[in-house]
């Protein structure tokens, strides 16, 4: 017996109504508000997030400008925390003693010495004078290249404050000054030393300084900022041949032994 084939039949679907379709694009459209606000969140983030960096790079840049600028505007006022002082030959073997005011070709005239040295202080008293003025005449270059190696041979350390001290002097305007006290206050007894106070005080108070001015040297006396610079100064002139103080050298030649008592003794090596 046969069968009869039948077909299956799929039920045709139920056309969309109205309302169904109505609600079909509100939620589309509600999802694409959604996407569009978060978009629109996340672009007002990021913006918010560059502004901050950008605001916090500023102020670093505006806090680091500051803080440079109270330093050099502190330095400037003080004017005594350099550690080589401002007026440093080329070499930073000594201190030039008359800055800007040598005429061009003028001879170098450079005298090696040791704040404890008595006889440093004779020579000192018969041609400092002499010497000071053909310098601001600009006449001669003068440099004064210090040394220490008193310190070891009479067990202190006098000849190295002393060196610091008058670096220091030199960050604050005075070093001319402060050379020439420190030879009329050297003790009369060799090996007696500088007090603390005669150095940091008396001293820089005798030649002027006040206020901010004589905080400042003192804080570059009592930091030392200036020893690196001194214990260059004394190697340099063991590297050149000096072994005792003083030396005068006019023009690289040593005319210390060509001087006498006489402070005439000097004029040849003056300049013109």
């Amino acid at each position: 017996m046969s069968k009869k084939a039948s077909t299956k039949r799929t039920p045709a679907a139920k056309p969309e109504t109205a309302t169904e379709a109505t609600t079909a694009a509100e939620k589309v459209s509600r999802r694409e508000q959604l996407r569009l606000q978060r978009e629109a969140e996340l672009k007002a983030a990021q913006r918010k997030r560059r502004l901050t960096i950008g605001l916090g790079i500023v102020g670093v840049i505006v806090a680091v400008s500051l803080i440079t600028w109270g330093v050099y505007s502190f330095k400037d006022k003080i004017g005594a925390t350099n550690a080589v002082p401002p007026h440093a030959n080329g070499d930073k073997t000594g201190i030039i003693a008359n800055p800007g005011k040598a005429k061009s070709g003028a001879p170098l005239f450079v005298i090696y010495q040791d704040y404890q040295c008595p006889t440093c202080k004779q020579y000192h008293s018969v041609f400092g004078t002499k010497l000071r003025e053909a310098a601001d005449a600009g006449k001669i270059q003068l440099e004064y290249r210090t040394m220490n190696f008193l310190d070891s041979n009479l067990q202190n350390d006098a000849s190295t404050r002393a060196a610091v001290a008058a670096a220091c002097a030199d960050n604050a305007g005075v070093y001319q000054g402060y050379y020439d006290a420190l030879y009329d206050n050297q003790p009369a007894t060799e090996g007696a030393g500088f007090t603390a106070d005669m150095l940091r005080v008396t001293i820089p108070t005798q030649l002027g300084l006040t206020g901010d001015k004589l905080a400042g040297f003192q804080k570059c006396y009592d930091t030392q900022a200036t020893l690196q610079f001194i214990q260059g100064t004394n190697d340099a002139a063991g590297r050149a041949g000096i072994t005792g103080t003083p030396a005068y050298l006019y023009m690289g030649k040593d005319i210390t032994k060509t001087l006498t008592a006489d402070p005439t003794s000097i004029d040849p090596y003056l300049g013109s």
